[in-house]
């Protein structure tokens, strides 16, 4: 990994522990503008790091994509698949130290130690659900689906530029 994204995977860290610690209040009137009562259920059992990181995608997206809802609602809950997964700082540190040899750590079983590393691989499949049984619109169900994969073949273009946007505002954040 070089140099740059060490540095920013160790911000990005320290970020998540202000967080957590509470050093900073977190505005949350963004996400209460943008989500149905639904999906604001979600965001709002969503750990507070990621509901940060969330509104900071929010905040990254430009303009004129942050003015579609769904890809507003995809930027703040494209993560809500982690929730319940044990996905403590520790293991986060270690999902970046493993980099693609995490899936060799990953185990299905939910009383596994090494169960939030199968949650992290799969978190996205797992959000789109969520999202799905909250009434998502179907667009933000595809791009919370596929924010970490290869789109499959059937995502319509404006969807791919959507999901362009939502990766490079994730990438920022």
């Amino acid at each position: 990994m070089c140099l740059r994204r060490w540095v920013y995977r160790i911000r990005q860290g320290l970020a998540r522990l202000a967080v957590a610690l509470r050093l900073y209040p977190l505005d949350e009137e963004p996400a209460r503008q943008r989500l149905s009562p639904q999906a604001w259920a979600l965001f709002a059992r969503m750990p507070r790091g990621d509901q940060a990181h969330g509104l900071c995608v929010l905040a990254r997206l430009p303009a004129q994509e942050a003015a579609s809802p769904w890809l507003a609602e995809a930027a703040l809950l494209h993560d809500v698949g982690k929730m319940g997964g044990r996905l403590s700082l520790p293991y986060r540190v270690a999902i970046v130290l493993l980099g693609s040899h995490v899936s060799r750590w990953a185990s299905a079983d939910p009383t596994s130690w090494r169960y939030p590393f199968h949650v992290h691989l799969h978190h996205a499949g797992r959000g789109a659900e969520l999202c799905e049984q909250a009434g998502c619109d179907p667009r933000t169900v595809a791009l919370v689906r596929w924010h970490g994969a290869v789109p499959d073949q059937e995502l319509a273009e404006a969807l791919i530029q959507d999901l362009e946007a939502l990766r490079t505002a994730d990438d920022r954040c």
